[in-house]
């Protein structure tokens, strides 16, 4: 029997696969694992950006400079969400690795003489180094156990850059020498070939660079097999090993990788404040990037951006607004200070969103996006 010629149906007829796929539901592993797989999610990177570049020209140089240190404590949020959301190792010791980071760029740029272009790969290696020391301790004890180890590492940091006065300056801190560029300070700006750059503007576009970097960077690594490994060890680490996963291994890689980018956050830092002491560092500051993880969406990178984002504009925006709220100013006689609201405010919130939603902001837009990707028959 002879092969037919033609389709039973015209051309026309046979169903077209359609252009825009839903971000949620795919039906390759392909489609899933792409990096922006949707047309949505391109369209709101694409405007992301282009917001982002804008910022300069729409905000003064309060907004700037907040912005500014929101992008270096992502940096910093996102390394942690690696090492504890997707690794599953509780540290409480991450300010250690950021401070060492901004100590480096103080002695390099100062003692060295080098640029603060120069300390960011020194101090990345450094802290990369000091993360892999840690990792045969995560290999033994987990949990709350391995908090309290990373407690005792960042104490211990601390008392290194309090008393070890020939790097760190001991008491009196440490200076880190402005970022330039063809002899243009980028914090106070300039004129940069043919641009005029404002306050703030050219270090903040620097930061935004290494930011997105950063991003990319982690996000590829979570997606990888790497990132599998990691997310198989945080679930169960001894069925990890069972099914062939090299627990140590793995451990390590993600102690080194957090570790190093906390690192490129201190020198971004210490380059953005120009003069460091040793009471920066301490466990409050580790604490502000696990709430930065937790409400932006544990285990999820770009999550990490949002919450440093809302953890840092929060206590400017109650700076701002603390003339015309009545709890706030200093004829109510309560007390409470801006950033003793924020405080309570992060401690509030925080506390809602781990009983409400564990997955924190990002969880909260997951459940409105699929609400209205099933409207009208959402339940």
């Amino acid at each position: 029997m002879a092969a037919p010629t033609s389709y039973p149906f015209p051309p026309r007829a046979r169903r077209r696969r359609p252009r825009l796929q839903h971000a949620d539901f795919h039906t390759t592993w392909r489609s899933e694992l792409r990096l922006w797989n949707s047309t949505v999610k391109r369209l709101a990177v694409t405007a992301l950006v282009l917001l982002a570049l804008l910022a300069p020209y729409l905000v003064d140089g309060v907004w700037m400079r907040v912005a500014t240190m929101a992008l270096i404590a992502s940096i910093a949020a996102m390394s942690l969400n690696l090492l504890t959301g997707v690794a599953g190792q509780l540290s409480l010791g991450h300010a250690a690795f950021v401070g060492i980071g901004a100590y480096t760029a103080a002695y390099v740029t100062g003692p060295l003489g080098w640029t603060l272009w120069v300390a960011a790969p020194v101090a990345m290696a450094l802290c990369g180094a000091l993360g892999l020391a840690l990792a045969p301790i995560a290999l033994r004890v987990r949990g709350l156990y391995l908090a309290v180890v990373t407690l005792g590492f960042l104490f211990l940091a601390g008392h290194l850059f309090r008393n070890w006065e020939s790097v760190t300056g001991g008491v009196g801190g440490a200076r880190v020498t402005p970022p330039t560029v063809a002899g243009v300070d980028l914090l106070r700006g300039g004129t940069l070939a043919g641009f005029e750059l404002r306050q703030y503007h050219g270090y903040y576009l620097v930061v935004l660079a290494l930011a997105g970097l950063t991003y990319l960077a982690l996000r590829n690594l979570v997606r990888s097999r790497t990132g599998r490994d990691f997310a198989a060890v945080r679930d169960d680490d001894l069925a990890a090993g069972v099914v062939g996963v090299d627990v140590f291994k793995a451990k390590a890689r993600a102690f080194v990788i957090s570790s190093a980018f906390a690192g490129l956050a201190g020198v971004l830092l210490g380059g953005f404040l120009r003069f460091i002491n040793y009471d920066q560092w301490d466990l409050l500051l580790s604490i502000d990037y696990l709430v930065m993880m937790a409400l932006g969406g544990t285990g999820i990178i770009g999550a990490a951006i949002v919450g440093a984002l809302f953890v840092t504009a929060v206590p400017e925006v109650l700076d701002q607004l603390a003339p015309h709220l009545p709890l706030l100013s200093e004829q109510a006689g309560v007390g409470l200070t801006p950033p003793r609201a924020s405080a309570i405010l992060f401690g509030l919130l925080l506390a809602v969103v781990m009983v409400a939603e564990p997955l924190g902001l990002y969880g909260l837009w997951l459940r409105l996006k699929r609400y209205l990707a099933t409207w009208p028959f959402s339940y």
